[in-house]
């Protein structure tokens, strides 16, 4: 019997990229996973996203409100009228498995699955399962891991740690062959770091690149590249003084990520996936706000496996990085290390991986 799949994956980049990597494998894969049909089931305020201009399937919009206290009167008559028309549209399109990828724009699809008995999959990207993982895990038939996870939520679920799946305009060209091995050498006078604030950007990020650029020793030994997120782009270019180049946003990631030899970002589990693939050693600053506090675990984890070190800091103090930076100036082996073991936590084949796990053939 084929499926009809439909793949859940609204809320913020960190679901809709992963979410677009399965799409792409099981379009390219159809025959072999016996796959009929593929949709992605999206909030239409995501039109603009860069994975969702020209997806690898047909995007399903919806406009599943937020739930804000200020709002509660009124917020399950508009969650009632958006979940009858999915239901609608879902049953117009004979949908048989629903993959859930997180996040609360999620919760339309995820219970339609549950209420008509279809397949559920769920995935988690975090160290910390997110609500939506935490609450209908036990209605799926199976659940497919980024990281290994500190909470026992799973010990009744079958549950697999695959990776983090990586969309393939993203993916090296030299799968499993260490990534600018050459760079690392210490005869080199100029590593090159690239910075990575998000789609929308981190002003604390920005400004400690900023200031790490006026230390002298820095700027001779060390070139930055700054994504700086469209709504900071010139503020951020006015307070610019020194050799950084800066950019608001790149749609393709490939060729920033080959560029660099240090990638200093958040921890979201996306951009960790992409840099482990490239063997890039990190400069993680976790966002203090995240939900569960669940870049500060991403961000643990990678450091405790030797691939990352961590900024714990919500000022622009740029210190503790001048300090890192020039210690593996000095020391390139150490940086060399970190590479191999950011390499060792890759997986590049996540997608189809996570795919074969739901739909074993």
């Amino acid at each position: 019997m084929s499926e009809t799949v439909l793949i859940a994956a609204g809320g913020t980049g960190g679901h809709i990229s992963p979410g677009v990597a399965l799409a792409e494998i099981l379009i390219n894969k159809r025959e072999h996973f016996k796959i009929s049909d593929v949709y992605i089931h999206s909030l239409t305020r995501n039109k603009d996203n860069p994975d969702l201009i020209s997806p690898p399937c047909e995007v399903l919009w919806h406009s599943m409100p937020q739930f804000k206290a200020v709002y509660f009167l009124i917020f399950p008559f508009q969650f009632l009228i958006q979940f009858v028309i999915t239901i609608f549209s879902f049953q117009k399109r004979s949908i048989t498995s629903v993959i859930g990828m997180g996040g609360y724009s999620s919760l339309p699809a995820i219970l339609y699955a549950i209420l008509f008995r279809k397949k559920l999959f769920l995935c988690e990207q975090n160290c910390i399962p997110g609500k939506i993982t935490r609450t209908f895990h036990n209605f799926a038939k199976k659940v497919a891991l980024s990281f290994p996870i500190r909470e026992e939520v799973f010990k009744t679920k079958e549950s697999s740690v695959i990776g983090n799946p990586i969309r393939l305009k993203v993916i090296p060209e030299h799968l499993n062959i260490r990534q600018n091995e050459n760079l690392h050498d210490s005869k080199k006078n100029i590593l090159n770091v690239l910075v990575l604030g998000g789609s929308q950007g981190a002003r604390q990020l920005n400004n400690m690149i900023l200031k790490t650029m006026e230390n002298p020793e820095i700027s001779q030994k060390f070139k930055f590249r700054l994504l700086t997120g469209n709504s900071l782009y010139e503020e951020t270019k006015n307070k610019s003084k020194g050799n950084t180049e800066i950019i608001s946003y790149s749609n393709d990631m490939k060729p920033n990520y080959e560029w660099a030899n240090i990638v200093v970002a958040r921890s979201g589990a996306g951009v960790l996936a992409e840099c482990l693939v490239y063997g890039l050693p990190m400069v993680l600053i976790p966002y203090p706000f995240a939900a569960d506090n669940h870049q500060k675990e991403n961000a643990e984890y990678v450091e405790n496996q030797g691939a990352a070190v961590i900024i714990h800091s919500t000022s622009d103090d740029p210190s503790p990085l001048v300090k890192h930076l020039l210690d593996w100036k000095t020391n390139p082996e150490q940086l060399k290390e970190m590479g191999h073991n950011s390499l060792r936590l890759s997986n590049v084949n996540a997608a189809y991986l996570t795919i074969s796990y739901f739909f074993p053939h």
